[in-house]
């Protein structure tokens, strides 16, 4: 059945700790420990559950092994009962709709997290926040005379989602890794087992209410709910609790509509949080509501945000030495003078003059950790060594070992936009792009009377065009989601085309797969489209 029971297991195991131990034989789905109801205590037994019954067939060799002090009982367990929703159609004569939301439900506690989207956010609570936040009345911000009015609310959620990072990042949640799991860039993330990401929320939701609702369910360490009320975090003490709440809540209504649960990533929780502070903008005209909106989305962009590809080391690069600098005593300057970590190598940089190996004045340091290295280059700027002084400078990688080629490639200010919506124009692509700097050009490919569903926009600076692409990197524009990336310098159109069907046929495969014809025309060139004449 690929699910085994085990017995005598240490009281202090973690469900973690019995992933680890079993995924040697096999991809583990799921692991659970008993839990005593009253103490919450363990009761020495687990449950884990494989992908393949092979590798259940494979971890019976645990029988009879020590596992942290234990002799281990190991046996095959009965298969969990997922047909029972399938066998209750016979039973009660059920509507499709229900039947359909059932078989969803079933999946989704199953492991699939296919139509899972963390950022996911309710369109009525993005226009109340920002009718709210500026001072006018929600008709008033959806007037349907008004030109602008998909670019004002694609510009209205920007900034809800930029004020719900804040607010999120302050009360120690980890935004990078929500961000990650949202753009789908990692497959095999791993997601927390007692902590639930709680969606579609209206705006009248208060933490009291979902308190009463999920506490029902086991005992709560926190709820985190952003003044914004997009979405809410709660946090269970327990990850048996956490996951009877996530079945038994799962689409259930809330003030009128379903709610959406979805497991959060595993690191989610920061170790320290700062306090969160209230800090309300007063209130302002609907005349320049898009012009607030925007000044308070690209709020605190530091100029090392400006290149996302970089990332600080733990080597340090230090200028100006003595030319009679040697490696022993730039390692006895930096070690003597350490507060906290420890100094792993310093090199002087050398090269060869008139036969000589000769110091070029400077060299490079490497700590144990980058804090250690961030910690250094503050405490220790200015001070004199052999009669000089240093200047500390903290060094940089690329991400994911770029090259220089990939580096070279792409524009610093130039911006490709896919996912456009059909509706959208270039008048309303530039009121969008705009507020964020200003823009040297905007192109929307045209083909037979129609746009392509793709732009280009570039900015006049490199910070204008990091701004953007930070800013609406979670915006829908006439529904849909853009999705923004800096754009490769001299890609053509028909480059431009096949890259995009490349990844397209990519990301749905498993999924939702193409049709045939579908498939031929998405990767022909446009030149070589034939059509054939209508014989009456």
């Amino acid at each position: 059945t690929g699910r085994l029971f085990f017995c005598n297991l240490p009281y202090a195991t973690t469900e973690g700790d019995l992933v680890e131990l079993c995924s040697q034989y096999g991809d583990v789905d799921q692991a659970r420990i008993v839990v005593d109801k009253t103490t919450k205590l363990s009761t020495g037994r687990g449950y884990v559950l494989f992908s393949l019954p092979d590798s259940a067939v494979r971890a019976l060799e645990l029988d009879n092994s020590s596992f942290q002090g234990r002799l281990l009982r190991v046996k095959a367990a009965k298969p969990l009962n997922n047909k029972k929703i399938e066998s209750s159609y016979e039973e009660k004569k059920m509507s499709l709709k229900q039947q359909k939301l059932d078989q969803r439900k079933a999946s989704e506690i199953s492991g699939d997290t296919r139509a899972w989207n963390s950022f996911y956010m309710r369109q009525d609570t993005v226009a109340e926040n920002i009718a709210r936040k500026n001072g006018i009345s929600k008709s008033e911000l959806l007037d349907r005379e008004a030109d602008d009015l998909a670019v004002r609310i694609a510009l209205g959620e920007t900034h809800v989602i930029a004020e719900t990072k804040k607010y999120l990042s302050r009360s120690g949640v980890n935004v990078a890794a929500l961000e990650e799991l949202a753009s789908k860039r990692n497959e095999k993330f791993k997601r927390s087992n007692h902590v639930i990401l709680v969606k579609n929320l209206p705006y009248s939701s208060c933490e009291e209410d979902l308190a009463t609702m999920f506490r029902k369910h086991g005992s709560l360490d926190k709820i985190i709910l952003p003044p914004t009320r997009v979405f809410a975090l709660v946090v269970f003490v327990e990850a048996t609790e956490a996951r009877h709440a996530f079945k038994k809540l799962l689409y259930t209504r809330y003030k009128d509509t379903p709610l959406y649960l979805e497991w959060a990533p595993e690191n989610i929780l920061s170790p320290t949080s700062a306090p969160v502070e209230d800090d309300e903008k007063d209130v302002v005209g609907d005349r320049i509501v898009t012009k607030a909106i925007v000044e308070q989305t690209v709020e605190g962009v530091s100029a090392e945000e400006i290149d996302p590809d970089r990332v600080e080391s733990r080597s340090v690069f230090v200028k100006n030495l003595n030319f009679k600098t040697s490696d022993e005593s730039l390692k006895q300057h930096f070690s003597t003078k350490l507060k906290s970590g420890s100094l792993k190598s310093a090199t002087v940089k050398k090269h060869i003059k008139n036969g000589k190996n000769v110091s070029m004045g400077f060299g490079f340091v490497e700590f144990d950790s980058v804090e250690t290295a961030t910690s250094v280059c503050k405490d220790l700027q200015g001070t004199v060594l052999d009669g000089h002084a240093l200047i500390l400078q903290l060094c940089h990688g690329r991400k994911d070992g770029q090259t220089k080629k990939n580096e070279k490639d792409k524009s610093s200010t130039k911006l490709l936009v896919r996912n456009v919506a059909f509706e959208a124009t270039e008048k309303d692509l530039r009121q969008l792009f705009s507020p964020f700097g200003q823009i040297k050009s905007l192109r929307l490919p045209m083909k037979f009377g129609s746009h392509r569903g793709f732009a280009f926009v570039e900015f006049v600076t490199k910070q204008e065009a990091q701004n953007a692409l930070q800013a609406l990197a979670s915006t829908h524009l006439y529904g849909r989601h853009l999705v923004i990336e800096r754009a490769k310098e001299g890609e053509t159109l028909e480059e431009l085309r096949a890259r995009t069907a490349a990844q397209f046929v990519d990301e749905q495969s498993g999924f939702q797969r193409l049709s045939k014809k579908r498939k031929q025309t998405s990767l022909v060139d446009e030149g070589s489209v034939k059509f054939s004449r209508i014989v009456e």
